[in-house]
C-alpha cells in the first residue's frame, strides 16, 4: 500500500501530457507481457489531493520543479489525500521524509552542506547545554505531530526541544517548546509564512527561530514577545534562547559554514 501511495504522488506531480504518455506506455506494457490493456486500471486523472477546509496555512509542494514556471509540471497537482494515521504508518516505510498538513503531503528536499552545519551546530550546543535537566534537543529526522483545533500536522523541524517527556510518543514529539528552521530556496517561504503562522498556534512552543544559511544571521520569534521578530546578525552576535536561558553565538551555530560573501564579523 506504502509504495502504492509513493507511485500515485509521483503521479500526480506530472502534467497532463506526461501522464498521457505514462498511460500509453502502460498500454503497451499491459497488451506486451499480460495480453490486457488498461481496463479496470483507476484513471491517472483521478489522482488528486483533498484540501479540507481548516484554519492551518498551508503551502503547496517544497520542490523547485513544481514550482518552476518553466516546469513543465502541472502547478495545480497535488498528493493523494490521506489520513493522518495512514500518512505515519506511510511514513514509516518510506526513505523519503515527507511534512502532512490536514491531508495533504510535500516531500522534504534534501539539505545543502551549510544546511547540514548549521543544523549540527545547533543541536550540539544545546544538546550540550541541556544535558541533565528535564530538556531534550532533537535534530533532523525526528518529527513533531500536532493537533490544532481541527488541525493535523506533522512537521519535520531541523532542531527542537521538548521538556516534557510525559506526553512523548514512541515516534513522534506533540510538544515543542522551541523550534529551529534552517532556510533552503525551497522551503523559506514555508519556514518564514505557513510555520511561522502554526508554530505560535501550538500551546507549549515558546521560540521559534529561523536561521539563513546565505550568511550568518538567526531571526528569533518569541511568545513573550507577542512573537515579534528579534534579528542577530553577524558572527560576533548571540542568539539568545530565553525559553531555557541558553545564549550561543552566531560564529558557534555558523562553524565551519562557507558563505559566498565574506560575512559580517560585527
Amino acid at each position: 500500500m506504502n509504495k502504492f501511495a509513493e507511485i500515485r504522488y509521483s503521479l500526480a506531480q506530472l502534467s497532463e501530457v506526461e501522464r498521457k504518455d505514462i498511460i500509453a506506455w502502460l498500454e503497451r506494457f499491459g497488451e506486451r507481457i499480460h495480453g490486457f490493456g488498461m481496463h479496470g486500471f483507476e484513471s491517472v486523472e483521478d489522482v488528486r489531493g483533498v484540501r479540507p477546509g481548516s484554519g492551518a496555512l498551508f503551502t503547496g509542494s517544497t520542490s523547485p520543479e513544481v514550482a518552476s514556471p518553466e516546469s513543465s509540471r502541472s502547478q495545480s497537482a497535488t498528493p493523494e489525500y490521506m489520513t493522518r494515521e495512514e500518512f505515519l504508518d506511510f511514513q514509516e516505510q518510506s526513505f523519503t521524509p515527507f511534512e502532512f498538513v490536514n491531508g495533504i503531503i510535500r516531500p522534504m528536499s534534501g539539505p545543502s552542506v551549510a544546511h547540514c552545519l548549521i543544523t549540527q551546530n545547533i543541536h550540539r550546543v544545546l544538546d550540550t547545554r541541556l544535558r541533565g535537566g528535564p530538556c531534550q534537543s532533537f535534530c533532523t529526522g525526528g518529527e513533531i505531530n500536532l493537533t490544532l483545533g481541527d488541525d493535523e500536522i506533522v512537521y519535520h523541524p531541523d532542531v527542537y526541544v521538548s521538556c516534557d517527556r510525559s506526553v512523548w510518543d514512541p515516534r513522534w514529539i506533540p510538544n515543542p517548546k522551541f523550534v529551529v528552521e534552517v532556510l533552503s530556496p525551497s522551503t523559506q517561504d514555508i519556514d518564514s509564512r505557513e510555520k511561522a503562522v502554526n508554530y505560535r498556534r501550538v500551546d507549549s512552543l515558546d521560540e521559534y527561530v529561523i536561521a539563513s544559511q546565505k550568511r550568518p544571521e538567526v531571526t528569533i520569534y518569541r511568545r513573550a514577545d507577542r512573537w515579534r521578530p528579534a534579528v542577530s546578525v553577524g558572527l560576533r552576535a548571540e542568539a539568545e534562547f530565553r525559553s531555557f536561558g541558553v545564549s550561543v553565538s552566531l560564529a558557534e551555530i555558523y562553524e565551519g559554514v562557507v558563505f559566498a560573501e565574506t560575512p559580517s564579523i560585527i
